[in-house]
């Protein structure tokens, strides 16, 4: 198998993974919480962030008054860009100390009954352009404060889709509002670092103790 081929089976696998961990961290969150797990994506001269929102259902009603601000009971375009833009606004971004705002891509919204039921989650995507990242080593600072009375949070940096990039180290407070990523930019193409893979399966395993600890508490 070529060193191509290798990169790319990994980054399949680790993407895997990530995904199967989100799903049960998703399906054992308790109904009185406000899961918010954050994806960024590392790219050269931009970063990319992926927001999913999931209210629990003893809590939907309360996050839906907010987006819905009519109260016809249907979340309208104008509604959700509204919401979308208080939710980014509770953020923060920085890249080697100097803040980055970020803008809104797309956003999705399903039906105001679905997350009544806790089964519904609202997906954000931004990104911010981070100028053109010279070789060496980099540090990436993301904070999440939205809704920190019933929020819950997790965060992870996904695998670089470009091999210039490399992620050295990642670091969390104790409830994963703050989040830092340490990354090295290589003029020469390398392999996907071992870093980046354990990072990636340590929040498999992460998943895995959430999830058990939440079904333990139901």
């Amino acid at each position: 198998m070529s060193g191509l081929t290798q990169q790319r089976a990994l980054r399949l696998l680790c993407l895997a993974i990530f995904a199967l961990a989100m799903t049960h961290i998703a399906e054992a969150h308790r109904l009185d919480e406000y899961l918010q797990a954050t994806r960024i994506s590392i790219e050269p001269g931009r970063i990319v962030v992926e927001i999913n929102l999931t209210p629990g259902a003893a809590v939907a009603n309360d996050v839906i008054a907010t987006i819905d601000r009519d109260g016809n009971g249907e979340i309208s375009d104008t509604e959700g860009a509204g919401y979308a833009s208080d939710v980014l606004h509770s953020v923060s971004l920085n890249v080697d100390g100097e803040r980055h705002s970020l803008v809104l891509q797309n956003y999705e919204f399903p039906l105001s009954e679905k997350i009544r039921r806790g089964e519904g989650i609202i997906r954000l995507y931004a990104a911010t352009t981070a100028g053109q990242v010279s070789s060496g080593p980099h540090q990436l600072r993301f904070a999440n404060r939205h809704r920190s009375d019933i929020g819950v949070y997790l965060v992870n940096a996904l695998v670089p889709v470009d091999d210039r990039i490399r992620i050295k180290a990642q670091s969390r407070d104790f409830l994963q509002r703050e989040y830092g990523v340490e990354y090295v930019v290589d003029s020469n193409v390398g392999s996907i670092s071992a870093a980046s893979i354990s990072s990636v399966v340590g929040l498999a395993l992460a998943a895995a103790v959430y999830t058990a600890s939440r079904l333990k508490k139901r």
